[in-house]
């Protein structure tokens, strides 16, 4: 009776773990970009090189957003596909009064409680793995929201793709607009460009000066 409450007992402790295990994995799963460190702080030179880099350069308000999984040899990918509607354009040429984004970034699966063996309804022990390896950045989009976002052409398709999207050590080029102020997403603005991004009309600004800038330095 003894050594049976004893082998009880140490079940209890193994399903305890692998819960606590599933909870971990969770977390670092919706965290995702915990892990790793962000790029630096983006300065003005820093943006005036991204900003050479970038096809087009629009101010713009999310029409519609799409999402959809897919997998492929067992891994999943999740896309993104925006239809933004110009308000202004900064930089390059499109047709029509609306571009069309689209992002694609790979995503594992959370265990479930189904695939974990059990015995007499405890699980048995069991080896949670998490990804090796930094998280790629990308956009967030929600419907009505206004941005500006740095894009890059995705060949043969018509579409774009922010710069940085995909990447994991680089500036993500979309900038949500939040009541007249200017954010980002995986990073900060260094102090040089602070004075730029509290106000919307002044970070535009910027951003035209640099255009046409060669020096980079802001009259």
């Amino acid at each position: 009776m003894y050594l049976s409450l004893c082998i009880r007992k140490r079940e209890i402790i193994r399903a305890k773990s692998v819960l606590s295990a599933c909870v971990m994995f969770f977390l670092v799963a919706k965290i995702g970009y915990g892990m790793q460190p962000p790029p630096p702080p983006l300065d003005i030179m820093q943006l005036k090189r991204l900003i050479s880099e970038a096809d087009v350069i629009v101010v713009g308000k999310i029409d519609r957003v799409k999402e959809s999984k897919s997998v492929n040899g067992g891994q999943t990918k999740k896309s993104i596909e925006v239809i933004l509607s110009v308000k202004k354009l900064l930089k390059g040429e499109v047709s029509g009064k609306a571009v069309f984004i689209k992002e694609s970034y790979p995503v594992f699966a959370p265990l479930t409680p189904g695939s974990v063996p059990r015995t007499e309804g405890v699980p048995k022990k069991a080896i949670i793995g998490l990804r090796a390896g930094p998280s790629c950045y990308y956009g967030r989009y929600k419907q009505g929201d206004r941005i500006i976002v740095l894009l890059a052409n995705i060949e043969g398709t018509g579409g774009y793709k922010p710069l940085g999207s995909g990447t994991y050590d680089k500036h993500l080029c979309e900038f949500p607009i939040e009541n007249d102020v200017i954010k980002t997403f995986y990073f900060r603005f260094a102090t040089d460009l602070v004075q730029y991004v509290g106000s919307e009309e002044k970070f535009i600004d910027l951003i035209k000066s640099l255009i046409h800038s060669d020096s980079g330095r802001v009259t």
